[in-house]
């Protein structure tokens, strides 16, 4: 029998067998989430004993769940985000984290464009008065010159300045590692982040969760945008401060928003769902059945290439 791999992931092999089937072809034994669902810290305490790998999306992989598996010498993420594994307690133990970069940032770059043409064009209210048999007009937004602020020029920023790029939008960016390198390649403009704040037309995060940015949108910053701007937020929930966020929005400090993360998910609490001008989803931006795949096969393969050959995509 060769190694057990413990599937975390609530969403392995869902859409197909390909993944699994790659880990069994490679002689590895495979155990399936015996709860079918996002798990929690307490659900993976007594199924993990004899795990040497996990693959693992965004349940909670901490010190305690690490300490329930002595053998574990691999977490393969679905997606590149880490934020939901205690990297500490892995770097203690030399457990490696293996992400599927590459898998999921067209599709987040997607959702967040469908986001901007969807408040531009004031979709969901000429939607819903429509199907209420109301015929009126509303005024939308060209994008066409309209300043799109990326804050965090990674993969998926990059991948969102192309689309933007394609509606004749002008785009500039804000990250605290400055990417010079990559400004005259995409024809962006570096700006301060209180610059971007207040002069965008639209701002789209694509930051990381960490301590420096958590709550990085407030009430305090919200109120330097424009009152015609627009927030986009695929990246991750707490990054904004929903509360502040609904109020904002509700004393009409920005235009609208489009969120497809949250600081608690699943959720069906959150202030935003009473907000005006939003646009929610409940974290769909990589959930595509090809991504699906792709990220299931990736995992996999991380799992086999760290087994077989010592390396995999961290």
């Amino acid at each position: 029998m060769g190694a057990k791999i413990v599937i975390t992931s609530e969403y392995f092999g869902r859409f197909s067998p390909a993944g699994k089937e790659l880990l069994l072809a490679n002689g590895f034994t495979v155990v399936d989430n015996p709860f079918q669902r996002l798990l929690r810290e307490e659900d993976m305490l007594g199924i993990l004993d004899e795990a040497e790998g996990i693959i693992a999306d965004l349940e909670p992989i901490t010190a305690r769940v690490m300490a329930a598996a002595p053998k574990l010498k691999i977490i393969a993420r679905r997606g590149v985000g880490v934020d939901s594994i205690d990297l500490e307690a892995a770097k203690a133990r030399g457990i490696v984290v293996a992400r599927t970069p590459g898998a999921v940032e067209k599709p987040t770059a997607d959702l967040a464009m469908t986001f901007i043409l969807t408040l531009a064009r004031r979709i969901p209210s000429l939607n819903e008065k429509m199907k209420n048999r109301v015929w009126e007009k509303e005024l939308g937004s060209s994008l066409e010159g309209k300043r799109l602020g990326i804050a965090g020029l990674g993969n998926i920023g990059q991948a969102l300045v192309k689309r933007a790029q394609a509606f004749d939008m002008e785009v500039v960016y804000y990250d605290p590692m400055r990417k010079e390198d990559k400004e005259q390649a995409l024809g962006v403009t570096y700006l301060s982040w209180q610059e971007l704040l207040k002069t965008s037309d639209f701002i789209s995060l694509h930051l990381p969760l960490l301590p420096e940015t958590k709550h990085i949108i407030n009430y305090e910053t919200l109120k330097l945008m424009k009152n015609t701007a627009y927030l986009i937020n695929t990246a991750r929930g707490p990054i904004v401060n929903e509360a502040d966020l609904a109020r904002a929005l509700k004393e009409g400090l920005i235009a609208g928003a489009g969120i497809d993360v949250f600081a608690e998910e699943p959720t069906t609490t959150s202030p935003l769902m009473d907000a005006p001008n939003t646009i929610l989803t409940p974290h769909v931006a990589t959930f595509t059945r090809e991504v699906f795949i792709k990220m299931d096969v990736m995992a996999a393969q991380n799992i086999v290439d760290y087994f077989q050959k010592g390396t995999c995509l961290t």
